[in-house]
């Protein structure tokens, strides 16, 4: 019999070794890998003592055998327990695992020294032992550790959609089957000489090699894939064929802020039920994709759900909008710029030779014998001057127009381009009060208007200089022209006065015209009128 038990103590030892030397090549090294093989070794030490207790021929011998097993049953809740936290996915706290082990630690020294207190063994002999309080103390601190891990176990497997039940079953049955043989032992259930508790550990042993096996427990592979989806930019879940997750990456939690209480149904309402749909969250553009996995028969075995933030995707398409647009604007400003220098070469040169001419004929035409025939003459060319010179004004600032539209931004800049362009008398411009947005939209009227001013001024007043008055108040944006010219008593307003009054009026101001001593015009435009016309911007 003792030989027969001694193979088996022999063949659970090697199991044992086998379990844990698996666990070492094929677990993620873990801190869950390191609990579990410690309570492994725990059992594999508490099996060593029950072979050297079978061999041993005094007392000396048995308690060398009782001390070496005790280090294994002292530890061996310590490290059950804080595998099955570890277990769970949470980290064990530090201040915990040193009182776990400091209790195992307090039990093994109770063991070490009770040949001076026989606190722990009452009574330690070749021929029998009988425990003391310390003894069951210990006992229901392992028995609580091992109940309360296979608790968090089985919470864990059953809470988790992604770990398997029939894991959780196996590494609970190689707990609960050597536990249960202890305590019908100790409760004089079942009466032996030899302990059936380490007899059971081969069967422990046994099962977690099958769910090492069958169930890829603490496998790399699955610590890594893991790893590697909480890792990518791109969230995945993954919904089995209830409906239900039974995988949910980080990125997926963030961007859709989803728990793993949440349906297949839920998810396709997001969708729209469609394979594919886009949704604003937080500000973010949420992309979503859905595929199946199908069986051999067709049937859905799993969806899975792929999420990720295309808000960087939809600002580079504006941004190459923008710089499209950006290019294109490039190639109007230059082909702009092309006919405005073509222009300028052509009609520019040949109103200014118009002037030159017209000029040189009157100075000719000067000399020549007065006469009516000779005053109408001279009228005309006068006339010619006077529009060619009108024209040349025209020209530039049409000219600047085309090249740069920049000076339509304000009022200001606007009128300051008209003032620059004259070059047959002075212009000079004064503003009053600060211009802010809220005069934007007469920058075109006023551009307009002060335009047609300097045309007629140029073609009719023979004026040298022209004053001009911008006042920004915040009722109203006023204009004031003045010019040194000859005057006349009687206005007639031609389209050109006409054109000024009509696009004043139809931004609801007011227009007032005076030609007693040199022109002047009086434009108030108030803030608090804006009707939309083709002559305000």
């Amino acid at each position: 019999m003792v030989l027969t038990f001694s193979l088996i103590y022999m063949l659970g030892l090697a199991a044992l070794a086998s379990c844990v030397c698996w666990l070492m090549l094929r677990s993620d090294h873990s801190a869950a890998a390191g609990y579990f093989m410690g309570n492994h070794l725990s059992l594999a030490l508490w099996l060593i003592s029950e072979l050297l207790t079978m061999q041993a021929v005094n007392e000396h011998q048995l308690w060398l055998s009782y001390l070496i097993g005790d280090v294994g049953i002292s530890f061996i809740g310590s490290f059950w327990l804080m595998f099955s936290i570890a277990y769970s996915g949470r980290e064990v706290p530090r201040r915990l695992s040193g009182v776990l082990f400091a209790a195992s630690g307090l039990f093994y020294i109770a063991v070490f020294t009770n040949p001076r207190h026989r606190l722990y063994y009452t009574k330690f002999g070749i021929d029998g032992v009988s425990y003391g309080a310390f003894f069951y103390a210990g006992q229901v601190y392992i028995y609580s550790s091992m109940i309360i891990g296979i608790v968090i176990i089985w919470l864990v497997c059953f809470r988790d959609k992604s770990r398997s039940r029939g894991q959780a079953v196996l590494l609970s049955l190689a707990t609960i089957i050597p536990l249960t043989l202890n305590v019908l032992t100790l409760c004089g259930i079942i009466k032996t000489r030899l302990a059936l508790t380490p007899l059971s550990l081969t069967i422990s042993a046994m099962l977690v090699l099958l769910a090492t096996y069958r169930y890829d427990f603490l496998n790399v592979n699955a610590v890594a894939f893991e790893d590697a989806f909480n890792t990518i930019e791109e969230g995945l879940i993954v919904f089995n064929s209830r409906g239900r997750i039974t995988y949910l990456s980080r990125a997926a939690k963030e961007l859709l802020g989803v728990e793993r209480t949440v349906l297949f149904g839920d998810i396709i309402k997001l969708m729209n039920g469609g394979e594919a749909a886009e949704l604003q969250k937080d500000g973010r553009t949420i992309s979503l994709r859905r595929y199946r996995c199908l069986d051999d028969d067709g049937s859905t075995l799993a969806d899975l759900v792929i999420c990720s933030d295309a808000t960087h995707y939809y600002e580079l398409v504006q941004r190459t909008e923008q710089l499209a647009e950006a290019e294109r604007k490039l190639a109007v400003e230059k082909e702009r710029s092309r006919i405005a220098q073509e222009v300028h070469d052509t009609a520019g040169h040949t109103l200014t030779m118009i002037t030159s001419l017209a000029r040189l004929a009157a100075s000719s035409a000067e000399k020549l014998p007065q006469s009516a025939d000779t005053a109408e003459l001279l009228e005309y060319l006068h006339e010619t001057e006077s529009l060619s010179r009108s024209g040349v004004t025209q020209l530039r600032c049409s000219i600047n127009d085309l090249r740069d539209d920049s000076f339509l931004r304000s009022v200001t800049g606007a009128v300051r381009m008209l003032c620059d362009s004259v070059r047959d008398m002075t212009a000079e411009l004064t503003v009053q009060g600060t211009e802010d947005e809220r005069y934007a939209p007469f920058i075109r009227l006023i551009y307009d208007n002060v335009r047609e001013l300097i045309t007629n001024c140029l073609r009719y007043s023979k004026a040298d200089r022209m004053d001009i008055i911008l006042r920004f108040s915040d009722e109203s944006l006023e204009l004031y022209v003045f010019d040194n010219g000859t005057g006349s008593g009687e206005i007639k307003e031609g389209n050109g006065l006409r054109g000024i009054r009509e696009r004043t009026e139809s931004a609801g101001g007011t227009v007032t015209f005076a030609a007693d001593e040199g022109f002047r015009t009086i434009i108030r435009l108030p803030l608090n009128i804006h009707k939309s016309d083709e002559g305000v911007t």
